[in-house]
């Protein structure tokens, strides 16, 4: 036992003996190194550092969107002057916590049957079971997803002043997103 530690200390007196990387290093804009004495296949530590960057930026995602435009939203009569209907849900992945909203925009189909002063649309931006208005979409930095629908209500149409038919194109949705975040960004 005591033939092993006096080898090894004899070991370690070797390594620590061993002279250090004698180098010259110019300043400058040119990095070089001399060396004349290695110790070893020892990597040696360079003076300077490369600075690392990286721009952030905010970022979401609807990654059914296609499925979303395709499907549109159908309202159905729930009485004889309200029409109503829901979405199916859009997988919203954010890396920044925000609010999505939206507005309605009629077509001429949706002006035609619309009265100033008795039609009334609705649009909002609801939970993944379309129950309760929730326009705000929380960061998720992973595979999961945030879900939303939304909500379309139409009230009091002059329905008599159009043909009747199926699947009319009467509105488009808009959606809007913005920053639910108190960092003001900057872009340098």
């Amino acid at each position: 036992m005591l033939k092993k530690t006096l080898f090894g200390l004899a070991v370690l007196s070797v390594l620590f003996s061993m002279p250090a990387l004698a180098a010259e290093q110019s300043t400058g804009d040119i990095f070089d190194l001399k060396a004349h004495d290695w110790p070893g296949e020892k990597p040696t530590e360079l003076d300077f550092k490369i600075p690392v960057y990286m721009n952030f930026g905010l970022y979401f995602e609807i990654n059914n969107n296609k499925d979303i435009v395709n499907t549109g939203i159908a309202i159905k009569q729930e009485s004889v002057s309200v029409y109503t209907g829901c979405s199916m849900a859009m997988n919203i992945q954010t890396n920044f916590d925000m609010i999505l909203s939206a507005t309605i925009e009629r077509t001429a189909l949706g002006e035609a049957f619309h009265d100033s002063e008795n039609t009334r649309w609705t649009v909002e931006v609801r939970d993944a079971a379309c129950e309760v208005k929730k326009e705000a979409v929380a960061k998720t930095l992973s595979l999961t997803t945030e879900k939303r629908k939304v909500w379309v209500k139409l009230e009091k149409p002059k329905l008599f002043e159009v043909d009747f038919g199926k699947k009319k194109h009467i509105a488009n949705v808009i959606l809007t997103v913005k920053p639910n975040i108190e960092a003001v960004w900057i872009d340098p």
